[in-house]
């Protein structure tokens, strides 16, 4: 996201970002805050009725978007339960826009929302995760692998066979991906792999990472991170990806693969429910899901941690009622609440961090099953204060570089470590 000030900080330095300014400290999943008095429970009912805000990403009032169907059923679940609670929800799209409205609102004006979404880093377990110089700042709400979407139209169109039990190696991969990129008699182009613009998950594909354990050194540009680095560019130079690849959004890319332009595509699960609120697409029969191609190490995937925060403010209220909401959101009441609606709802769009609501999610569909079983090889970014400007000013442009040919893929990653150890240096100050 762009501040005015024009420094760029991403979700994944918002949680950073959250203590300076103020959020106030929540809940894991057996622990009540620290410093404040305990959140009150989900089923909690104040004296007098509060309101509040929620910002959620990727919410448009109306449209049957996942994020739009889970939030408003996630609302009537909580007022069924708390009708002295009334919920305003806010959203954008998924891009920058609704980044920069997120870091004005309550980066730098302090005001906004009382409730949001947020992500954050690895560590041990999500709870960890959103610890910040000692303080627990958000509720852990779920763990977000990304995968392989594969286009069963087309693996048969071609006669190339889909990965057994989703399992393939990175050369298996390419493979399917160069035999899936084609032009039809009509014309159209068709690409045998996609992904959007907001990851590096081949880079750890050969067992790069981008800190040590301790998070104290900078190693994304060890011998293995230049290795899967190498790979990444490889599908570069077979073409198998579209020429516009380096600055696909999320929802575009999602687009392509459901008009049948790309065979594979890599994305989280929130677009499992896309697909199967789609009567052309027929899971075992049109899509499948499978892992990330394995490298020379054990099976990984990129990932992500999701955070339900509640923004400090001083009315008492308010943060109370929020903290209550917080914790309806993350625990495991919401998950049976939104499936006895008509239609039913399923509320997770990804395997639930807390350990009070996990088993729900692998419960809905065999596709979320599958996912259910990837968090125990996602590798999800540590929470540094200083990422955004790796990634953006350092880390990004020097991956660009080297999948666009313009440097070797060591070159743009030996470049990059003396500033990026600097700014993790900073960080740990």
């Amino acid at each position: 996201m762009e501040s005015d000030a024009g420094v760029k900080i991403d979700r994944r330095r918002f949680l950073q970002a959250l203590a300076a300014v103020g959020v106030a400290v929540a809940c894991g999943p057996a622990a009540a805050p620290t410093g404040t008095s305990p959140a009150p429970s989900a089923s909690a009912v104040v004296a007098k009725p509060v309101s509040i805000e929620w910002w959620r990403r990727n919410y448009t009032a109306g449209t049957q978007s996942a994020e739009t169907v889970t939030s408003d059923g996630a609302v009537k679940g909580f007022r069924d339960r708390n009708p002295n609670y009334t919920i305003t929800i806010q959203g954008g799209p998924f891009g920058p826009e609704t980044d920069q409205k997120f870091d004005i609102a309550i980066l730098q004006q302090k005001a906004g929302p009382d409730v949001f979404h947020t992500t954050g880093g690895d560590n041990a377990s999500a709870l960890t995760a959103t610890t910040y110089k000692g303080k627990v700042v958000a509720y852990p709400l779920w763990i977000v692998p990304w995968f392989e979407y594969i286009n069963l139209d087309l693996f048969k169109e071609r006669g190339v066979t889909p990965p057994k039990d989703g399992n393939w190696t990175y050369e298996e991969f390419l493979d399917a991906a160069k035999k899936l990129t084609f032009k039809r008699a009509d014309g159209k182009q068709i690409y045998g792999f996609a992904h959007a613009n907001d990851e590096f998950a081949f880079m750890l594909i050969d067992g790069g990472r981008l800190y040590d354990t301790a998070v104290k050194t900078w190693t994304f540009n060890s011998a293995e991170a230049v290795s899967g680095l190498e790979r990444w560019v490889a599908l570069a130079k077979e073409k198998v990806m579209p020429p516009d690849f380096l600055t696909l959004n999320p929802n575009d890319s999602q687009a392509r693969f459901i008009s049948g332009e790309i065979a594979i595509l890599q994305r989280p699960s929130a677009m499992i429910n896309v697909l199967n609120a789609d009567p052309k697409w027929i899971y075992g029969t049109n899509w499948d899901i499978a892992n990330f191609p394995k490298g020379k190490t054990a099976q990984t995937a990129w990932g992500g941690v999701g955070f339900i925060a509640v923004r400090e403010q001083a009315d008492a209220d308010k943060k109370a009622a929020a903290h209550v909401f917080a914790k309806y959101l993350t625990g495991p009441d919401i998950g049976p609440d939104l499936k006895k609606m008509s239609p039913p709802i399923e509320y997770w769009l990804a395997p639930a961090a807390r350990t009070s609501a996990a088993g729900i999610y692998g419960e809905y569909h065999p596709a979320k099953a599958k996912v259910a079983k990837m968090g125990s090889f996602t590798y999800v970014l540590p929470n540094v204060s200083t990422w955004s400007e790796i990634d953006q000013k350092y880390l990004r442009p020097a991956r660009d570089a080297a999948l666009e040919g313009k440097k070797t893929a060591k070159q743009a990653l030996d470049e990059v470590a003396p500033t990026a150890q600097k700014l993790l240096d900073e960080a740990n100050k």
